[in-house]
């Protein structure tokens, strides 16, 4: 009867096994999209972030605007957004001061972390 008892926890010990191996492969690739969700986010920032400054380079060139210019119009559209979603929706950076979504988990100016980030809010 030991004997049985032994093989029985052994088949038992080889199902759990398997199965754990199973849950590792599966997490192991939801990483694996993850990661390669993380990098094309990172390659389409990197390219706005290159589109952005030769637009803003762009415009400078043919317009004779300044970085002040558009430091003021930023500050404008700012402004307007926090009217747009009410003081409900608007929340200060705490590192930089300027005007974030409450929603926002960092801060779009100087990327601070937003302790008070609900990415939830509003959906």
């Amino acid at each position: 009867m030991y004997d049985l008892f032994d093989v029985l926890f052994a088949q038992y010990a080889a199902a759990k096994i398997s199965g754990l191996t199973a849950l590792q492969a599966n997490t192991d690739q939801r990483l694996t999209s993850s990661t390669d969700r993380l990098t094309a986010l990172e390659h389409k920032y990197e390219r706005m972030h290159i589109v952005t400054v030769a637009l803003w380079a762009l415009l400078k060139e043919r317009t004779g605007l300044t970085d002040s210019d558009l430091k003021r119009l930023v500050g404008s559209v700012e402004a307007s957004e926090a009217n747009a979603h009410g003081a409900a929706g608007t929340t200060a950076c705490p590192k930089c001061s300027r005007v974030i979504r409450k929603s926002a988990m960092r801060c779009v100016w100087c990327g601070a972390a937003v302790t008070t980030g609900n990415a939830f809010h509003g959906t």
